[in-house]
């Protein structure tokens, strides 16, 4: 594989949990988590910041989203994995409430389903207001910028998981 070496890619995986409330109390921590896990990630591939910007970027992107939507005492799984020359991110959180998942579902579903880049131009375009969800924008700007394949699963006892991958061809092109 091209940037990265055959065996380091299959194992290349980074892992952190962190409460739900550290990121409603600082929204700084977006950042900061996102990029210590880029940080740590990069050094996997040739183009290294490039690398370290795609990662951050996606990271901070699903983590605004999860934590928007998770409940305040859930914890908040990030784990990114390298293989098959794909990017995986991972967020899952223990706890969204049926009123966050709907528009969550919904809003990955829109990601599939509509046009992307007529999507993506009537959020860009569109007026904030409260029918606007925090991570909206950001969900649609990784499908259509890095053309992310975001999915969910969601489970009975209100747990989801969201992930998104990209080629790695988005940071060795």
């Amino acid at each position: 594989m091209s940037g990265e070496s055959g065996a380091a890619a299959a194992r290349a995986r980074i892992a952190v949990t962190l409460p739900a409330r550290d990121f409603s109390r600082d929204w700084r921590r977006y950042n900061l988590v996102a990029n210590y896990i880029a940080e740590y990630a990069s050094a996997f591939f040739d183009h290294k910041d490039r690398a370290e910007n795609v990662i951050s970027s996606v990271f901070y992107e699903l983590l605004e989203h999860m934590a928007t939507i998770s409940g305040e005492g859930a914890d908040i799984d990030m784990r990114l994995l390298i293989a098959d020359g794909r990017l995986v991110f991972e967020i899952a959180t223990t706890s969204v409430s049926p009123e966050s998942l709907a528009p969550h579902q919904a809003l990955v579903a829109r990601l599939h389903g509509e046009e992307l880049g007529v999507l993506y131009r009537g959020m860009l375009e569109a007026e904030p207001g409260p029918g606007v969800r925090r991570g909206e924008l950001g969900l649609a700007m990784l499908a259509h910028d890095y053309r992310a394949d975001i999915s969910t699963l969601a489970g009975a006892a209100g747990d989801v998981s969201l992930r998104a991958t990209i080629d790695q061809g988005e940071i060795n092109p």
